[in-house]
């Protein structure tokens, strides 16, 4: 079995931010709104946001989708709360850990979680709220500068906890892609070795019987006989090629050749959907059926990226003449005249490449009409390769 990405225990850590939070809005409401007496309107603001702060930071746990949302709140309920404080009058003694704790923590969840450019923006804009708070708040005094100073250290401190988090889930999934190609690789040779070599020699052993037994009567049985045994070689390579390339691996598809198209198109009305007639009773390897699926999604979102001034798009899937090919084209007229279209500058093309190659098809795609551009793919359909074709490559394997 493949191994698979298991989540951390996270139980333990929840409970200690819990604590601490409670803890340090326990001590803000115990020092100040009790034992120093009645508290000015900024203690009570403070303290609000303190506690909010802390509510956001554990959600984010909850919803980690969200927690650029959620880093972005807390920033601007801090700088919201530092203004109102510059403008009124500063409060007796200095206060806001619960608020700087909180604001550290989510200033660490979106180092550890968000792409490297946000990361930073929200880094440096967590890093000036916390470090500009206490002066904007409480004045500028030795004090404040001191405690801005240590907001401050307690920033640097989360973004670094949260480069250290990122780079060890780098490493896992690093650790675990290795692991999983490791067990591709093994199954592959397994494939090749065994089960191929076995199947090469029923193939062999039947086109021998075939020569053996020219004239009798079995002679249909041995032809279908060996060409079922060619195409479960054929498919074995395939498999092989796939599993020691996983860039090759088809998706996996649950409907039928018409269903398939139709979801590569899905809800999208401008573009027309041609099918030939007797689509659905075609027989088609599952194989195939991924590629067309691959085809189409590939094709139509280079359309959407490249040609977006497109007017008419096409999606033509129809067997060749004789049902040996399957012909799978995707065209538009969204090429500007006097406009050279280079390839996408991504891997869409290539990849399409490599699987139509590795099930014996071709592609073409390029310039078609004035202001037309073509993606054209033709992928053998069984019995479009001979079963002796299919068991000499199988057999020089």
């Amino acid at each position: 079995m493949l191994p698979t990405a298991a989540p951390p225990p996270v139980r333990g850590l929840v409970i200690a931010e819990v604590v601490v939070l409670a803890a340090l809005n326990i001590e803000q409401l115990v020092r100040r709104l009790i034992l120093d007496g009645p508290a000015p309107a900024g203690e009570i603001l403070y303290f609000a946001v303190g506690l909010v702060l802390g509510v956001l930071a554990l959600l984010r746990r909850r919803f980690p989708a969200r927690t650029a949302a959620l880093t972005l709140s807390g920033i601007a309920l801090s700088l919201a709360c530092s203004a109102v404080g510059f403008l009124a009058e500063p409060a007796a003694a200095p206060s806001g850990d619960a608020e700087s704790l909180a604001l550290a923590i989510l200033v660490g969840a979106v180092c550890h979680r968000l792409p490297g450019g946000h990361a930073a923006v929200y880094a440096v804009l967590g890093g000036l709220t916390m470090a500009a708070a206490p002066v904007l708040r409480f004045g500028d005094t030795f004090t404040t500068l001191s405690i801005a100073v240590v907001w401050a250290l307690l920033w640097g401190c989360s973004v670094i906890v949260g480069l250290i988090l990122r780079d060890g889930d780098a490493r896992r999934e690093a650790a675990l892609a290795a692991a999983r190609d490791r067990e591709r690789l093994a199954l592959a040779r397994e494939l090749h070795d065994l089960v191929a070599h076995h199947i090469t020699g029923v193939v062999v052993r039947t086109q021998a019987a075939g020569v053996v037994l020219a004239d009798g009567p079995e002679q249909e049985l041995i032809k279908e006989i060996e060409h079922a045994g060619a195409e479960a070689l054929g498919a074995v390579r395939r498999l092989v090629m796939m599993l020691r390339s996983p860039e090759l691996a088809s998706q996996v598809t649950v409907g039928g050749l018409v269903e398939t198209v139709e979801a590569a198109v899905g809800d999208d009305e401008s573009v027309t959907v041609r099918l030939a007639d007797g689509l659905a009773e075609l027989a088609v390897a599952p194989e195939t059926v991924s590629t067309v699926h691959r085809v189409v999604l590939e094709s139509l979102n280079n359309v959407r990226r490249h040609a977006p001034d497109a007017r008419r798009v096409t999606v033509l899937v129809e067997p060749t003449e004789g049902r040996r090919h399957l012909r799978v084209e995707v065209g538009n007229d969204g090429l500007r005249p006097g406009r050279v279209r280079r390839s996408p500058g991504g891997y869409g093309l290539i990849g399409m490449a490599e699987r139509i190659s590795a099930l014996d098809g071709t592609l073409i795609a390029g310039e078609h009409g004035e202001r037309g551009w073509r993606v054209l793919a033709e992928l053998p359909l069984p019995g479009g390769v001979s079963p002796a074709a299919a068991a000499e490559g199988g057999a020089a394997r």
